[in-house]
């Protein structure tokens, strides 16, 4: 007898489902990990399509598996087909996810000894192989050729000596004509992307603000761009500030001083690294530049988030790179992204993703640019 993981949910939704099987459905459906071993239940509608794409070790027929149980003490359809692996599969116990259905977990529990892992479920992909980083640094091209097209259209954009609006094509630009411009691109290009960030001005003080309206001259534009690749379902993510205009001091120094704390923080990634020693090192860093965290009428400004977080399957996955202690270890892939919000000047980020090697780290995502237009 063994204890073995079980995930009831869609793969489409669930990265660590997906990883499992690398098969793709909107419904859910049951699987089972026995130490390397997979196995997948499902419906009909997908068995077909399963056996021949899926890596599951093994795929069986939800009916089938019904035909097979008959117990009436248990009313519920999935229970049943749960207790039948159990025993089809000698297994002891089950281990499950903190999203698992709490309405199946409380029927459960009442025939087999059943419990919740939260570490093993954020961390199983945490070490990205090869094929996973190529697949990754795809995305990363994608993001990265969205946002340069972006970029195009910011430059192309002008200014009416009546208006302080950014106008394109004869009409006034706002965030979301570019943010549909961006998620267009990437459908096109075999990728998808929803929530895309075109914030400007004090929108972008709020660094998870999707951004409306007109775009403007002389304030910064911050564009967040995460696409899914279609085939592979591995995410890119990266994050680019804009001013088209004229830049003030203080807003070249603000730029200035996430740029080179990003290309500091980038060059310390190796092995052994805790990222609580990033965190504390952005955090000096902005506090020593004259751009220390604050409290302004309640809200705090300055860097209010982490660095950055891992990426894969998940746009945001184990590990997460600030105040928690996580020690770097080779083939984990996260992005880097510090940034700085002020509601008088706006809000600059600069993002992209890296991977620890055995001495060092490489840089997956490319996008050189020029940020005043």
């Amino acid at each position: 007898m063994t204890e073995a993981y079980l995930i009831y949910a869609s793969s489409d939704r669930d990265p660590n489902l997906f990883y499992w099987g690398y098969f793709r459905a909107p419904d859910p459906f049951l699987a089972l990990k026995i130490n390397e071993k997979t196995i997948a239940v499902v419906s009909t509608l997908e068995y077909g399509r399963c056996k021949q794409d899926s890596t599951f070790s093994e795929v069986l027929l939800w009916s089938d598996v019904l035909q097979i149980v008959a117990d009436p003490s248990v009313e519920d359809d999935v229970c049943k087909v749960i207790l039948y692996l159990q025993k089809e599969y000698e297994v002891s116990s089950f281990v499950i996810p903190d999203d698992f259905p709490a309405h199946l977990y409380e029927t459960l529990k009442k025939f087999v000894p059943i419990r919740f892992d939260t570490i093993f479920f954020q961390t199983q992909r945490q070490y990205k192989s090869e094929s996973e980083v190529e697949q990754i640094k795809t995305a990363c091209q994608l993001t990265s050729q969205a946002i340069l097209y972006a970029h195009t259209i910011l430059k192309k954009s002008y200014t009416d000596a009546t208006q302080p609006f950014l106008y394109y094509r004869g009409k006034v630009l706002t965030s979301e004509q570019l943010r549909s411009a961006i998620e267009c691109y990437c459908l096109k290009k075999g990728g998808h992307c929803t929530g895309t960030i075109v914030s400007c001005s004090k929108q972008a003080a709020d660094p998870h603000c999707e951004g409306t309206g007109p775009l403007y001259a002389n304030e910064f534009i911050v564009i967040d761009v995460f696409p899914r690749l279609n085939q592979s379902g591995y995410y890119g993510d990266m994050t680019r500030t804009f001013l088209k205009g004229v830049a003030s001091i203080r807003q070249k120094q603000l730029f200035s001083c996430v740029q080179v704390c990003q290309r500091e923080l980038i060059g310390r990634i190796r092995p052994g690294v805790n990222t609580k020693d990033l965190m504390q090192f952005a955090q000096n860093y902005f506090e020593q530049s004259g751009f220390g965290l604050r409290k302004a009428n309640g809200i705090y400004e300055g860097f209010i988030h982490s660095i950055g977080h891992g990426l894969g399957l998940g746009l945001h996955e184990y590990p997460s790179v600030g105040i928690h202690s996580v020690v770097l270890e080779p083939n984990m892939v996260f992005t880097v992204e510090p940034g700085l919000y002020f509601r008088d000047l706006g809000g600059v980020r600069i993002e992209d993703v890296v991977q620890v090697t055995s001495t060092g780290y490489q840089l997956l995502s490319h996008c050189p640019y020029q940020w005043i237009l």
